[in-house]
């Protein structure tokens, strides 16, 4: 959908970072903040440096797990700054299995806005539904927005051909498939937003 993007990679701590464009005014607010963050860390700072550099109506994304998903939606919900706007659940079945209990086989976004009128391009991500060429389908289209349980994105696998591998052919840890922010950043950003990934 978007081309001509332009992609800017700093190596520095997230915070300090942050920090510099908020008081240099290197940028005039960011569209977009995608924090797939370091999900067992207790050290919530980055996280209002990141609210601080969101333009009005702009989106934050928390991409964590159970250790804390209820921290981070505390948090937020606190914020008077802070809209809710969706909890998705990123489903994938691959890995172990534990033998005593539920296998944890997800991820929670969490999906605020700096205000009330964020953008939405729902037919963006259109995926087939099950009623297609029925009475039920009144667009006739045969699609819909997918719900906020992503679990039609299949497994994204060590053995996966967009793997990105580091130097000595290990995978990248915690890498997402493209069709995963896809679904997240088309809906939500229009050609040339601003998207900061704070934990690249």
């Amino acid at each position: 959908v978007f081309k001509n993007i332009m992609i800017h990679i700093y190596n520095a701590d997230n915070v300090e970072k942050m920090d510099e464009l908020i008081h240099n005014g290197l940028y005039k607010g960011v569209d977009l903040i995608y924090a797939d963050c370091i999900y067992e860390s207790k050290d919530f700072t980055w996280l209002w440096f990141a609210v601080d550099l969101l333009k009005p109506n702009g989106i934050l994304m928390v991409q964590t797990d159970y250790h804390t998903v209820a921290d981070y939606k505390k948090m937020l919900d606190g914020s008077a700054s802070m809209i809710f706007v969706n909890w998705l659940i990123y489903k994938q079945e691959w890995g172990g299995v534990p033998r005593n209990k539920f296998a944890q086989k997800h991820d929670d976004v969490l999906v605020y806005c700096k205000g009330e009128n964020w953008k939405w391009y729902g037919d963006r991500i259109q995926i087939p539904k099950a009623t297609a060429g029925t009475k039920l389908d009144k667009k006739g289209t045969g699609l819909k927005t997918p719900c906020s349980v992503f679990d039609d994105l299949g497994n994204f696998s060590t053995l996966d051909k967009e793997r990105v591998k580091t130097e000595d052919g290990k995978n990248i840890q915690w890498q997402k498939p493209l069709k995963f922010l896809d679904r997240l950043f088309l809906p939500f950003t229009d050609e040339e937003d601003l998207i900061l990934d704070p934990f690249l």
